[in-house]
């Protein structure tokens, strides 16, 4: 990015970005602190858990500025025809989360600077809770389950 000044040019550089290595290194040590868990593969941003009952996963996702988790149905089914099918109200009620843009439904957050690698660790647990709280409600409300 190049911005003209009054007598020169000044380069900026392009905002820093996370790349694919950094991303599997996020996810390969919240898997270690956390070996029971079964997540596998979405893409380079995000693992999924599979929801009991449901034909659901809990999405733990990782962007430039935030962790979290979110809703979506097997791949290849559109997200938005995943939120569509859903208690919209009921599921705002117990995930805390509201319905939000359905290409990412019930998204909850955790704002963070995820490029600084110090920060990865100790939010593994906040990450952890959030989708075991997403599991639980989901197979409760949409599965059916106890």
């Amino acid at each position: 990015i190049s911005i003209p000044t009054s007598s020169r040019t000044v380069a900026l550089a392009p905002p820093a970005r996370q790349n694919d290595r950094e991303r599997r290194r996020f996810f390969d040590g919240f898997q270690t602190r956390f070996p029971e868990l079964a997540l596998r593969w979405g893409n380079t941003f995000a693992r999924w858990r599979d929801v009991p009952g449901t034909e659901l996963v809990g999405s733990h996702y990782i962007t430039n500025h935030s962790i979290g988790v979110c809703v979506r149905g097997q791949r290849g089914v559109p997200c938005i025809e995943t939120a569509a099918q859903l208690p919209a109200f009921s599921l705002e009620l117990g995930l805390e989360a509201p319905l939000g843009r359905p290409d990412f439904p019930f998204v909850t957050a955790l704002p963070l600077d995820t490029l600084e690698e110090a920060n990865w660790a100790p939010n593994y647990d906040w990450l952890f809770r959030t989708g075991d709280r997403y599991t639980q409600v989901l197979a409760r409300i949409v599965g059916g389950l106890d």
